[in-house]
């Protein structure tokens, strides 16, 4: 059981870092103080890259909380120590 929730809480650090990596790497959406000078792009696209990184993202999120639900549930007394 211990080796199963260090697994699992393993996954859930790497997960955790994985999202906020995804997040610091993608390029703003949007214009910020830009619009103020007439700078902004009003039709931005989007990159492959931000499109890739919002899937990483995403399926962090999702690893990242299914993670968390399951150690809740098979083993709850990991928030309490």
């Amino acid at each position: 059981m211990a080796l199963f929730r260090n697994i699992m809480m393993l996954i859930a650090v790497l997960t955790g870092i994985g999202m906020v990596l995804g997040y610091i790497l993608s390029s703003p959406k949007a214009s910020g103080l830009g619009a103020i000078g007439g700078t902004a792009q009003k039709f931005k696209v989007r990159k492959a890259r931000d499109i890739f990184l919002d899937k990483i993202i995403l399926w962090c999120a999702i690893a990242f909380g299914l993670c968390a639900f399951i150690l809740s549930v098979v083993d709850p007394s990991i928030w309490t120590k």
